[in-house]
């Protein structure tokens, strides 16, 4: 049926044939809306969400990445030689997530009978970590960044090391790589 053919009928037709149109159009109306409240996926807030800093990464894997590193640069520098790295970490590294924090104060004055008076101050906070849904429809933390695991120390083995200048060289390489202090770094001579 052609369009225009469609719109004259309906023109045309009485009151009773456009409230029926309407009734039917409002039914279906209602009927989208419901679906789309019923089956949208709802958020959850689980006891697990609540912790606000989660581990990622382990210590081997992240220690292991920087000693290759660390090996690869420090065999470079003139006089070394053969190098080995031990790093050692003080944790795992943490991703921080975003916190939805509501705080509410209330203040109470109270008067006695005495002319005393006595203020009450009560405040509460309430956090929650916001989250967000991937395309699966699963809530995930938003996360505000990522904390690095701490260096421990340093034992850098190479053979270069009994010239002083070049294990200065190394500790200050580093010191400078991993922006720590020199008590952390310890080089030494191999066999």
């Amino acid at each position: 049926m052609d369009f225009n053919k469609l719109k004259q009928k309906i023109l045309k037709a009485d009151n009773k044939t456009i409230q029926d149109l309407t009734v039917i159009f409002i039914i279906g109306l209602i009927i989208l809306i419901g679906a789309s409240i019923f089956f949208k996926p709802k958020p959850t807030n689980k006891s697990s969400d609540k912790q606000m800093v989660e581990t990622q990464i382990t210590n081997d894997d992240y220690a292991s990445k920087l000693e290759s590193e660390l090996k690869e640069i420090l065999s470079r520098i003139h006089g070394a030689g053969n190098v080995d790295v031990l790093v050692t970490l003080d944790s795992d590294e943490e991703i921080v997530a975003a916190m939805d924090t509501v705080q509410s104060e209330t203040t109470t004055n109270e008067k006695d009978s005495n002319g005393g008076t006595r203020i009450t101050i009560q405040s509460e906070t309430d956090n929650k970590i916001v989250t967000s849904q991937n395309t699966s429809g699963e809530n995930q933390p938003m996360i505000l960044k990522k904390v690095m695991p701490e260096v421990r120390g340093v034992v850098v083995v190479a053979d270069g090391a009994k010239d002083p200048n070049v294990q200065y060289e190394l500790m200050t390489a580093v010191e400078t790589a991993l922006g720590i202090p020199a008590y952390k770094v310890k080089v030494v001579s191999s066999k």
